[in-house]
């Protein structure tokens, strides 16, 4: 661990709700290995089977021609803490509570001390717990210190260990030391969390392609899809190691995307729009033939999923619903589904509705946005003022679910912060309420 957890202290909600437990046992023999895969800051239009135009993933895109293509994938947020956490319960931000993640900004002055972080909280069940529970060897790397044993993303791992931005070649050097003990194991969990994408960019040859132009963001686009590049060769690497086939049960996807000056700033800061919030979402199910999905889904929509394939009863815990439904059939299953996602800095908070092709966002303070998403995907003509009875009913399904979802527990953690902690903080972008 790169700082050390001092105390944790529980921050009650106005609503508590007991997690449901679901029943233990071991695996039947059919059970697959499964393979959790996050690259950080992944949007998906830059990977070639999802319209980029860049070559960057020829693994990748060889596993996606073999697997279920969710088009229309959403985080639930544009930072990393909130966005694993929904990944690892199934539930929004604002029910599991974890809002904060390391952010810089407040302690560079100082030179160090400590600093409170939002952690799951343990009553909600997470996705290793999860097969932990199942009878799975479950084991996880993460390559983002917001991914941390302090922020309670290692319960249910029997192997963890987390990193700040060492790079794809330190998580598959410790996934090799694993190799034998993984082998072993039947069957296996494992979570890989890689985070070359994210800021700073790094030139990554051959996978780097000259700037079409010499701004900024140009520059940093270009860099930014060779990492993409240098992420999916490691990945190559990475399977070969677990022995991964079309047996396995894969997921890949990401937490966020990134921005590119697509609305005025780079990074991934205090916004909601689809570049941030659209994401990849590719599951290999053995035995399932290939298709591309074009209902919008969540990164809530997972652990659900994979309950579901394991043979579980669905979890009163759930938020998101069970996607083999939407692939297990010949057509496209019909759903007005209404998604969100929210990202919160201090006082002040972001909500964006997705119902369809609208997208509705919400800032306080601030003001109110609505996009038509499939006549404009870039979010730049605001229909609030043209469609105020559809904005005002998305409105209302936010302010409804955030009424009468179930909230569990918020709990703070407090981690003790270098001046070297700082520095590294710094060089990836956490150093304001943006970054």
């Amino acid at each position: 661990m790169w700082f050390r957890s001092t105390r944790s202290v529980v921050m009650p909600l106005a609503v508590l709700v007991s997690a449901v437990a679901l029943g233990c046992g071991r695996p039947t023999s059919d059970q697959p290995n499964v393979l959790v895969v996050v690259v950080d800051t992944l949007r998906a239009d830059h990977l070639p089977f999802y319209g980029g135009e860049a070559k960057n993933a020829p693994f990748l895109n060889e596993w996606a021609a073999r697997s279920i293509v969710f088009e229309r994938a959403w985080s639930t947020s544009s930072w990393t803490a909130p966005a694993v956490a929904s990944l690892f319960t199934g539930v929004y931000p604002f029910q599991h509570g974890v809002h904060l993640g390391l952010k810089a900004f407040e302690f560079l002055s100082r030179g160090g001390g400590e600093l409170e972080l939002d952690r799951v909280p343990d009553p909600l069940e997470t996705l290793p717990e999860l097969f932990q529970s199942s009878g799975y060897r479950t084991f996880g790397l993460s390559d983002n210190p917001n991914v941390s044993e302090a922020q309670g993303f290692a319960a249910g791992f029997d192997r963890f260990e987390s990193f700040s931005y060492a790079g794809a070649n330190r998580v598959n050097a410790v996934l090799a030391s694993w190799e034998s003990e993984i082998a072993e194991a039947e069957p296996w969990f494992v979570y890989l969390h890689y985070m070359d994408p994210h800021q700073p960019y790094h030139v990554r040859r051959p996978w780097h392609r000259p700037p079409t132009a010499t701004d900024r963001y140009s520059v940093d686009g270009a860099a930014y899809d060779s990492e993409i590049g240098w992420v999916d060769a490691h990945l190559r690497t990475a399977f070969e190691r677990l022995g991964v086939d079309g047996s396995t049960l894969i997921v890949f996807t990401a937490d966020h995307g990134e921005e590119f000056g697509e609305h005025g700033s780079n990074s991934h800061r205090f916004k909601l729009y689809s570049e941030l919030t659209r994401i990849p979402l590719v599951l290999h199910h053995p035995g399932v033939a290939p298709r591309r999905v074009r209902t919008n889904v969540s990164l809530v929509d997972l652990l659900p999923t994979l309950r579901s394939i394991l043979g579980l009863p669905p979890s009163e815990q759930d938020a998101g619903v069970d996607l083999t439904a939407f692939y297990a059939k010949a057509g496209e299953v019909p759903i007005d589904r209404v998604l969100f996602a929210s990202r919160t800095t201090g006082m002040a908070w972001k909500r964006s509705v997705i119902r369809g092709r609208y997208k509705l966002i919400e800032t306080r303070p601030g003001g109110t946005e609505l996009y038509d998403l499939d006549s404009d995907p870039g979010e730049r003509r605001n229909l609030v003022d043209e469609r105020g009875e559809l904005s005002e009913e998305l409105l209302r399904f936010s302010r409804d679910f955030r009424t009468s979802a179930p909230k569990w527990d918020g709990v703070r953690t407090t981690v003790e912060l270098s001046p070297e902690d700082l520095r590294r903080l710094e060089e990836l972008g956490y150093v304001d309420e943006g970054g």
